[in-house]
């Protein structure tokens, strides 16, 4: 089924952009992104380890765009929520308030999302064939 507007797709699109250019520079150039921040750079290899996980959450991201897999788009609305939700409150009990930044793109981007999608219903999921 087409969509009657691109709107949806594109804000899935452009969050797998957002991850993969986020995703990118924690794996090349941590320090860069946390300068740029603010935020005290880490030698530790775990800042690296996050910019692959974003790397593979974008790779998600950007094949359920081209595939124009509308359960994904339901999905991630939520997950991108919370998302936000777990990141304000590592802002507050670590005192890093720049996580605030990222927590609020996480919602906004949810909320293009749920904008695009809210006329328009979670498919049925799909059924086992008998063959498989």
């Amino acid at each position: 089924m087409a969509e009657s507007t691109h709107g949806t797709r594109l804000s899935v699109f452009a969050w797998a952009v957002y991850l993969g250019l986020t995703g990118t520079a924690l794996l090349l150039v941590p320090d860069t992104l946390t300068d740029l921040l603010g935020m005290d750079g880490s030698k530790d290899a775990w800042v690296r380890v996050a910019g692959v996980v974003v790397l593979v959450a974008a790779a998600y991201y950007l094949g359920a765009a081209i595939h124009r897999a509308r359960w994904m788009y339901w999905y991630s609305v939520p997950v991108r929520i919370l998302s936000g939700l777990a990141l304000a409150g590592l802002a507050v009990t670590q005192d890093v308030w720049q996580l605030f930044v990222f927590g609020a793109i996480d919602v906004l981007g949810a909320g293009w999302t749920f904008a695009g999608l809210r006329w328009k219903p979670l498919p049925e999921p799909l059924e086992p064939s008998a063959g498989s």
